[in-house]
């Protein structure tokens, strides 16, 4: 499985790295071409935003967001040194948060924790870096960054720890997006982030885990979410026991 991960000229800068340009068909977009995830390669567009705290010193945070869910995921002044760094960290927390929503919604149960996590390991992947800005992905990157600004305004703090950030993604990414379903068509779909994203990681790393079954599709597995006219998109029904932002700000004052 290819991740094809596009990186704005800000990351580059960030984390020091020069980076070849995604190659383009026609000639034509250079540095601005559309990513897609595919039942073969999951996209991500990711960027840093560079920001001073209140004491002056200079801080950068990054944002990853999925082409095709427009999932978000945050990481607040995460310090990355190098590309390996950006790695182990981004793998972590998507692998994390899928889980966790994964159980969450009900698709699995958290007996299958081990499972999913297993093979999400065992998932031989093909990292690939380009220089890269969708621009259609990269209005969704500005949104989450405007999310962040304000809540470091809101709760007067210059850096979130792991389960704020979370806290903050979950709530930008129970939002509705719009979104072309592919390249040059002409109506945007309507969908929750949330749900795209569990129901891609439920198809790559749940085999073999589904109480259900579904058509066409081997039995134990669930469904592709490239192949829509299958299946329904999965309900997430969170309990109140996942973290939000808010949640996470009262439980780190109780402390």
């Amino acid at each position: 499985m290819d991740v094809l991960i596009s990186a704005t000229n800000a990351f580059c800068k960030y984390l020091k790295i020069d980076l070849e340009r995604l190659p383009s068909p026609d000639g034509k977009k250079v540095g601005t071409q559309s990513i897609r995830t595919t039942q073969d390669c999951i996209a991500w567009q990711v960027h840093a935003v560079k920001r001073y705290c209140t004491d002056g010193y200079l801080m950068w945070d990054v944002i990853a967001v999925e082409a095709r869910s427009r999932y978000t995921m945050l990481f607040s002044n995460p310090g990355f040194e190098d590309l390996k760094g950006f790695i182990d960290r981004f793998l972590q927390c998507w692998a994390e948060q899928c889980v966790h929503m994964a159980i969450e919604c009900g698709a699995v149960t958290e007996t299958s924790t081990r499972d999913m996590f297993d093979q999400f390991l065992g998932t031989s992947m093909k990292l690939m870096f380009f220089k890269n800005t969708d621009l259609s992905v990269n209005g969704h990157v500005t949104d989450a960054e405007q999310w962040l600004l304000q809540a470091y305004d809101r709760y007067d703090i210059d850096i979130m720890n792991e389960e704020e950030a979370f806290g903050l993604g979950r709530q930008i990414n129970q939002f509705r997006k719009k979104a072309k379903p592919y390249p040059g068509a002409r109506n945007k779909e309507s969908f929750l982030p949330m749900s795209r994203m569990v129901d891609d990681w439920l198809y790559r790393f749940a085999k073999g885990l589904s109480e259900w079954e579904y058509p066409e599709t081997k039995s134990g597995d669930f469904p592709s979410p490239f192949l829509s006219r299958l299946m329904a998109p999965t309900k997430l029904s969170l309990s109140d026991n996942v973290v939000n932002l808010d949640e996470a700000r009262r439980k780190k004052q109780r402390v």
